[in-house]
């Protein structure tokens, strides 16, 4: 009988540690975090009894096949979202049919557009902005506010995917994301604070070493961030330039999230969803019942802001609901800088003109021995979020189990 097969998996996020989970019963696996825990990107704080606030990931967002079974598979419950989507306008709260003019018109524009165009050429050829800077706002406001990614950058054709794509019911998870990844994390051999460096390989053999440390084993699957790929912070010999090509054909965004718990509720009990063109120009309600209001600002302003966050957020509360004195009923406030988290250092993927073909290179294996997955390289109908994640995780690791 053969030896056990040594895998390593750098990073513990949703995808590393659900590709442990499927390779655990035929290989010897060990999982190296960089962070103090694992959950990557899904974090949820308990602050006090009966309230968790989500500082990452927070919904499941439709009928999302591998979390939905995760959470029936761990008994873990969730319900489904409910509220209005309101767009804040020169002092008022506009329903959402009243968003975008022309879209229909926009979207016929898209489908017809070539797959290396970007949002931004496309609506300089049929929106100009003397003409249409409404429109162009409102467009700029999504994209950079919900995909994290800049107009000259992002694909006509994954926005017009997933502005076309039928959702569905969104989700909360009853107890947080951080429920599911203490799930999938049972039984792991996971060793934290362990930042890998370099990685030197040769077929069926790996040396990977850390700050301080140095690991062996037969294959390594690598599901950091992309931005990590990107910016070359593991040292691969031999090198993998075809591999660190690709990373960079695939958008990286940022964001910054706010939870922010008042004394009394100032908001309609209807509203759920609310556009603006504030400082922090997107926020949403919990239950009912919530005393608690979340703030997003994502993309290329989330970058570009500094100074005090929380009074930002408060400022632009203050306007969207006209309630000058927001700060003597704001009970606690957390805000999370993506950006600043170590290891990770931003929110999610998005799509640019090439990035299907970079996928292409990242998920095909490195002499069987090197592999990468995570949900920047994940193609579907769910970008950018943890099912992304998880799915691409399980694939990949499906894809080690047939290997001979």
């Amino acid at each position: 009988m053969s030896a056990q097969k040594e895998i390593i998996i750098v990073g513990a996020g949703a995808a590393g540690l659900i590709a442990a989970k499927e390779l655990s019963a035929q290989y010897k696996v060990t999982v190296l975090e960089a962070r103090p825990q694992a959950g990557g990107r899904t974090t949820t704080h308990y602050p006090a009894p009966g309230i968790h606030i989500e500082t990452g990931a927070e919904f499941v967002h439709g009928e999302l096949p591998v979390t939905l079974s995760l959470l029936k598979e761990a008994g873990i419950t969730y319900h489904p979202i409910n509220g209005e989507m309101y767009l804040a306008e020169n002092g008022e709260l506009k329903q959402e049919e009243a968003w975008i003019e022309d879209w229909d018109k926009l979207l016929d524009h898209m489908s017809k557009a070539p797959e290396s165009t970007t949002m931004q050429q496309l609506l300089d050829q049929y929106y100009p902005a003397d003409k249409y800077a409404t429109l162009r706002g409102h467009v700029q406001g999504y994209v950079e506010g919900y995909d994290l990614a800049p107009l000259d950058k992002v694909s006509v054709k994954y926005l017009y995917d997933e502005w076309t794509l039928e959702q569905g019911t969104n989700y909360r998870i009853d107890q947080g994301y951080s429920s599911l990844i203490n799930y999938l994390g049972k039984g792991i051999h996971l060793i934290p604070n362990q930042t890998v460096q370099s990685i030197a390989w040769e077929p069926g053999k790996v040396l990977i070493k850390t700050q301080d440390q140095a690991y062996t084993a037969h294959q390594v699957l690598i599901t950091v961030p992309i931005n990590i790929l990107q910016n070359e912070s593991i040292q691969f010999s031999p090198a993998l330039p075809a591999y660190t090509a690709a990373a960079k054909q695939i958008g990286w965004g940022t964001v910054i999230k706010f939870n922010l718990l008042f004394k009394q509720a100032f908001w309609k009990r209807d509203v759920g969803f609310i556009l603006s063109d504030e400082a922090v120009p997107v926020w949403w309600t919990q239950s009912e019942d919530s005393l608690l209001l979340t703030g997003w600002l994502g993309g290329p302003k989330a970058e570009k802001t500094q100074g005090d966050l929380l009074d930002k957020a408060l400022g632009a509360l203050a306007k969207i609901f006209n309630v000058p004195d927001i700060a003597d009923l704001l009970e606690q406030g957390y805000v999370h800088d993506w950006s600043a988290e170590q290891a990770i250092h931003g929110g999610y993927s998005y799509g640019m003109p090439f990035s299907e073909e970079a996928k292409s290179v990242l998920t095909t294996p490195v002499a069987g021995t090197i592999f990468f997955a995570g949900e920047a390289l994940y193609s579907g109908d769910s970008p950018g979020t943890v099912e992304a994640a998880l799915h691409n995780g399980r694939e990949i690791a499906n894809k080690i189990k047939s290997l001979p």
